[in-house]
């Protein structure tokens, strides 16, 4: 399959492999791999910042299989940057050495919000992207983005020509009870093919409420929680591919077959989401999904993301015993109790979480 499938809004979305969230051990991500690329799919995405990817990527992919077998897209994280060229070039080949490529077939600019829009321009990180483009080392060039729909827009309209693709938070949640559906809007306006991450919401929406999920099996018990979500995000207008973050081949086998047979909610369908999602928020949590950026912020090592998850478990439903288990896993000195309060953490976190008054509820939740 070559690249530019992969921006064809004209073809139902493809799945991609989303490698934030890999499996603990090689034998099983190259189970994944082999599985993944023997379906209609080769598109795997990951990041300079994403915990040891890229080097597991390059031994378990780029080692084992032919280069025109495979795309792979990484990304450039801007707040890593301290001045342009010189910076960019330099994490742009660690990327490369990482996984022993010599040009990668996705490159974005990493996660943009509101508060990295100057940063952006005054660095030139796009123009120097494009330049990248021009000497071969990258084939396409995009963003991901986690900021404000006036932010989009600008970006969009100042880059939008140049731009080949925009990575957006697209589910059924944020469409349909936040502002993605305005980001979404803007991709189909300015006519920027969309690949889609987080449609599960870094797993949350693969294990709901008690009562939300009893709505999805008594309406079909055949299906996997999660595979409601992919479905609705994978069929959004637009949509060229859809990130699948798998952690298990039992999540690819799961994605795999939900593409095999993928087609758009019909409207029963629609409305049954509604009152899954009026169930959901009835107990709200932190919408963390465990992307571990802020991680690299902490000066304490506070283990942000399974503070957050133990506390959603709890308001999911799960027994206090268990979640309580699964908090003290956390090593002394890491856990909500010991954070400072700093806000270091704060400006790198894609959701926008005040994290230090979420961290609080935790400490007190779990004393």
């Amino acid at each position: 399959m070559q690249s530019k499938d992969y921006l064809d809004t004209t073809k139902q979305a493809a799945l991609g492999f989303g490698c934030m969230r890999f499996p603990g051990s090689d034998t099983d991500l190259e189970k994944m791999v082999d599985t993944y690329l023997d379906s209609p799919y080769n598109y795997f995405d990951t990041a300079y910042v994403y915990d040891n990817s890229e080097t597991r990527l390059g031994k378990t992919l780029v080692k084992r299989h032919a280069r025109d077998s495979y795309n792979v897209a990484s990304k450039l994280p801007p707040w890593m940057v301290q001045k342009s060229p010189q910076d960019c070039q330099k994490l742009l080949e660690e990327s490369l050495s990482r996984m022993g490529l010599d040009y990668l077939d996705f490159y974005l600019v990493h996660s943009l919000n509101d508060g990295g829009e100057k940063d952006v321009a005054d660095k030139g990180l796009f123009e120097w992207c494009f330049e990248q483009k021009k000497k071969g080392l990258l084939r396409h060039v995009g963003f991901s983005f986690h900021g404000t729909t006036p932010h989009l827009e600008r970006l969009l309209k100042k880059y939008g020509s140049q731009i080949e693709f925009v990575q957006l938070q697209q589910n059924y949640i944020d469409n349909l009870r936040g502002p993605a559906a305005e980001w979404h809007a803007l991709a189909l306006k300015y006519n920027v093919p969309m690949i889609v991450m987080e449609p599960v919401r870094g797993g949350s929406l693969a294990k709901l409420p008690v009562a939300a999920e009893k709505l999805l099996t008594d309406y079909d018990p055949t299906r996997s929680i999660a595979s409601w979500a992919v479905q609705y995000a994978a069929t959004l207008e637009g949509a060229t591919c859809m990130l699948g973050g798998m952690s298990s081949p039992a999540q690819m086998d799961d994605n795999l077959k939900t593409f095999a047979n993928l087609k758009p909610l019909t409207a029963d369908e629609m409305e049954l989401l509604e009152k899954v999602m009026n169930e959901i928020a009835k107990s709200a949590g932190i919408a963390c999904t465990a992307c571990k950026y802020c991680h690299s912020e902490c000066p304490l090592n506070i283990d942000i993301a399974t503070c957050f998850s133990s506390y959603n478990e709890l308001k999911r439903g799960s027994a206090e015993w268990n979640t309580s288990m699964m908090y003290n896993t956390i090593p002394p000195g890491r856990r909500a109790k010991d954070c400072v309060k700093c806000g270091a953490c704060v400006h790198i976190c894609p959701q926008h979480i005040d994290i230090p008054k979420e961290m609080d509820l935790v400490a007190k939740t779990f004393k």
